[in-house]
């Protein structure tokens, strides 16, 4: 009943908005004097604001769900016209506070005795978002904390919107053929995989701690301490950060750190992230990236995290390294390996798409560089050449893109290619190591050892099912939904024409033998059936104009 109400309320919201949308499109505005156009807000909004303006309006509505996903699709170039990846951009996710009952929320979900935990307790949060609502406290030792607590019902109204989502999405995907090309469904299953992650409170718990021992003993960045005795799947319980945004430049100057050390260790953090334990921070925009009275980077929010299998990192290893090198040939095979899907057809060019990016960044320093142009040339190739890459490259290529963002505040004249090198040249010494290529020559010795053991045996198995005729091949036709519909409307082309000429030749055989009562000379079934001739010969028209 829930999820009904849901889909009813967001049919309500798109319906009213879709609407709307027809009117101010309709030339209505050109016959009829402003003066009565424009009477109130309402009527003057519909026909003032732009159609992209009314999309993210809309979004805004329909709630958490749908603005997260704007938010995703406002960093996919490659499949959202650049006026609405603008608009989208502008979607936020700031909401009014919750009205919560802080001490009764404690109680029931901890199981605990407030007072004999908790010295103090603001009742008002100091930040409310769509999913999660932040209060400070202190606890009994004189520890200063934060509750992250979750808005009630919001499993609830986020599953139902995902449902409603994805089922939408299938059905567009079965209509239009331009929905399968841009991958929308593989994107939607990306994305609630993603935001059912982070709706968990567990799993972010379990990210913090992971987080922790990755970068155990490394003293430039600070991690939170987390209370677990006060955090559930509903609650969050960590140490309270008392420092400043990382783009605070006027904080930084006060306790005399400078920017471009600060920024240069952020990216260093985020390299190291990357490319030495796969599992980065999703979401580094400068509300969740601060520095604390002794300069440590500290990452706060870790509900939205990367992640990557050892051999995808060694790929994006291998990129960085063939960008350090402008090696646009060996880039192109590391982007084959990683990339779930690709249609490359004319390497030549794509190699000199990469040279041109190749140059924009070496050439310029990060003032000079329009990232927007750059993303768009990158987005360009990706589509061009029907390449599918893992959902973790697109919240990486985010990651970066909020980085470059706080990065031109910090330091406008960095160069990305420069500040990276060190780091770069760190991993390929690791490569040349001794240990590093033990440990590989034992893998593909462990892999050789493999191939020779089960390929054999394979191969005994299926001359074995050939020899008694057990040997059975499997067919699966590509795109059959598409192609079971392609038919079922020939099928029905066909039908009407053979109707059609039925009705209208047995008229003229009624008609010639003049059978039953006449109408104008002519009998009525045969009025009766040219008449039916004539209506399935224009539904059949209809059919073939629009299908061209």
């Amino acid at each position: 009943m829930h999820k009904l109400k849901r889909i009813g309320q967001i049919l309500r919201i798109l319906s009213k908005h879709g609407f709307e949308e027809v009117i101010s499109r309709s030339n209505i505005d050109r016959i009829i004097p402003d003066s009565v156009l424009l009477w109130n807000t309402h009527t003057k909004r519909i026909f003032e604001e732009d159609f992209n303006q009314r999309i993210r309006l809309a979004i805004e509505e329909l709630g958490p769900t749908f603005i997260k996903l704007g938010q995703l699709l406002s960093n996919r170039a490659d499949i959202i016209p650049e006026e609405l990846r603008q608009e989208l951009v502008k979607l936020q996710d700031d909401v009014p506070a919750e009205t919560m009952d802080l001490r009764e929320k404690l109680t029931s979900s901890l199981g605990i005795d407030v007072d004999a935990h908790f010295a103090n307790l603001e009742a008002v949060p100091m930040a409310a978002a769509s999913i999660a609502q932040v209060y400070r406290a202190t606890l009994n030792d004189g520890s200063e904390v934060i509750l992250k607590i979750k808005r009630t019902g919001i499993n609830r109204l986020v599953r139902a919107d995902l449902d409603f989502i994805t089922d939408l999405v299938k059905l567009l995907r079965t209509k239009y053929e331009i929905v399968q090309k841009i991958n929308l469904y593989e994107i939607v299953q990306s994305f609630a995989n993603s935001l059912l992650n982070e709706l968990s409170f567990t799993n972010e718990l379990n990210n913090i701690e992971r987080f922790r021992r990755n970068f155990r003993g490394n003293s430039a960045l600070y991690i939170p301490k987390v209370y677990r005795a006060y955090a559930n799947d509903e609650i969050i319980c960590m140490e309270y950060i008392d420092g400043m945004k990382i783009n605070d430049l006027h904080g930084l100057a006060k306790n005399g750190f400078s920017p471009k050390d600060i920024l240069q260790n952020c990216l260093d953090l985020y390299l190291e992230q990357v490319l030495q334990h796969g599992f980065f921070h999703a979401d580094p925009h400068p509300g969740n990236v601060m520095v604390n009275s002794k300069g440590q980077i500290v990452f706060i929010d870790f509900g939205s995290m990367g992640f990557m299998i050892p051999h995808d990192r060694d790929i994006i290893e291998a990129m960085v390294i063939n960008f350090l090198m402008n090696d646009a040939k060996d880039l192109i095979r590391n982007i084959k390996k990683l990339a779930i899907v690709h249609d490359i057809e004319d390497e030549r060019q794509l190699e000199r798409s990469a040279y041109e990016i190749f140059q924009m960044i070496e050439e310029n320093a990060l003032d000079d560089i329009d990232i927007s142009i750059m993303l768009h040339k990158l987005n360009n190739i990706l589509q061009s050449n029907s390449i599918l890459l893992p959902d973790f490259v697109y919240l990486l290529l985010r990651g970066v893109s909020i980085l470059e963002g706080t990065g031109r505040q910090l330091n406008a004249e960095l160069n990305v290619p420069e500040s990276i090198k060190p780091f770069a040249k760190k991993i390929a010494q690791q490569k040349m190591s001794a240990d590093y290529i033990k440990k590989q020559l034992l893998e593909k010795a462990k892999f050789m050892k493999e191939v020779l053991t089960e390929v054999p045996e394979d191969l005994l198995t299926l001359l074995e099912k050939a020899k008694s005729d057990k040997l059975t091949l499997n067919h699966k036709i590509q795109e059959f939904d598409r192609m079971q519909l392609v038919f079922h409307r020939i099928g029905n082309k066909f039908l009407l024409s053979i109707l059609a000429m039925t009705f209208g030749v047995g008229a003229s055989i009624l008609a010639h033998g003049r059978v039953g009562y006449l109408l104008w000379g002519m009998p009525i079934l045969s009025w009766l059936g040219f008449t039916m001739s004539f209506i399935l010969s224009g539904i059949l028209l209809i059919y073939l104009i629009r299908s061209k």
